[in-house]
């Protein structure tokens, strides 16, 4: 079985399996009811939403040309731009083959090594999980009387026997962490352990690529600016719509927390899965499923608007870019 033929079957499965969920979300509500609640959205609101979108990857744009600087190359502010939207309109249809596009028509034309390229992209990948670790465990602590309590609902209060469960548990994970630790050098040659060594040791040159970065300031200050946006934009849906503008900062970290988990998923567009996940974290704080559905949708919907409508300029930039590229090429090779 060839390499495309694996990326086509991949791509029909987990479309079908997005399908799947998105009706499962989706298809119990009524139609009508569901676009009359849509209708009640503040289009203020929608459209400060989608400036953040693009304010997000154009930081990201900037971020990335900072990775470049110490390695002696330096890209066009828009060709990074540009190439980050064409990443995120490639992802849309083919899940993390955007990974592989965005690195690879700025060295088109920027002339800039692939491999380079692809690096620095691994870099950001893993100071954005830390970030979303960090979104995490902050959320956990602060919400952690409204999760209790949602899950005290789902499945009632925890018996002595359960809490006695919980804790042998813990206790168990607690001695598996130390056996680990003590005798790492065996797990490490595991063989099992061989998948993942090239991941994690790209994790750690990752971090310290960045320590060595000489505009550590402004990479800090650029990562913070691409989250902030990517939290204000379900954010300012939360105030669009009247039954969800009550809810504050809290609930909007943990639709971003939600909806960023849902993105993992291999899922074209993550149709679907952020169908599930986003009405979830609504759920935590009461909102019943037809404001939640209507909320889903609206947040996903801005998604795709700004990824589709700066792509079409992002293609376009590239095409007549390629074009000026080779012009310049065949015009230097007539005066050779």
């Amino acid at each position: 079985m060839t390499k495309n033929t694996k990326t086509a079957i991949n791509t029909i499965l987990f479309l079908g399996i997005g399908a799947f969920l998105f009706y499962w979300a989706i298809g119990k509500e009524d139609t009508s009811q569901l676009f009359s609640e849509m209708r009640k959205a503040n289009m203020w609101w929608i459209a400060l939403s989608m400036l953040c979108g693009v304010l997000s990857h154009f930081a990201r744009g900037l971020r990335w040309n900072l990775l470049l600087t110490p390695m002696g190359y330096k890209a066009g502010v828009w060709s990074s731009f540009h190439a980050v939207i064409l990443g995120y309109l490639v992802n849309m249809a083919l899940p993390r083959v955007g990974e592989i596009t965005r690195p690879a028509v700025l060295s088109k034309v920027e002339n800039i090594p692939f491999n380079k390229l692809v690096g620095t992209v691994v870099i950001e990948r893993v100071v954005d999980m830390l970030i979303t670790i960090l979104i995490a465990v902050s959320i956990f602590f602060i919400q952690f009387d409204t999760i209790a309590d949602y899950l005290t609902g789902l499945f009632g209060s925890l018996s002595s026997n359960a809490v006695l469960l919980y804790a042998g548990i813990s206790v168990v994970a607690l001695i598996g962490v130390f056996l680990a630790y003590k005798y790492r050098n065996f797990f490490y040659n595991l063989p099992i352990i061989e998948k993942f060594k090239g991941f994690i040791e790209g994790v750690f040159d990752g971090i310290k690529a960045i320590f060595n970065l000489d505009q550590k300031g402004l990479f800090i200050f650029y990562s913070l600016f691409i989250w902030v946006m990517y939290f204000c934009m379900p954010f300012f849906v939360l105030y669009a719509l009247p039954g969800t503008a009550h809810l504050g900062v809290s609930a909007g970290l943990t639709v971003l927390l939600f909806g960023t988990a849902a993105m993992i998923v291999p899922v074209p567009g993550g149709v679907g899965t952020f169908e599930v996940m986003v009405p979830a974290a609504l759920a935590l704080y009461a909102i019943d499923s037809l404001l939640a559905n209507s909320y889903t949708l609206i947040t996903h919907a801005i998604q795709f608007i700004v990824v589709l409508g700066v792509g079409v300029f992002s293609v376009l930039y590239f095409v007549v870019k390629t074009q000026k590229i080779k012009k310049n090429e065949l015009a230097r090779s007539t005066e050779g």
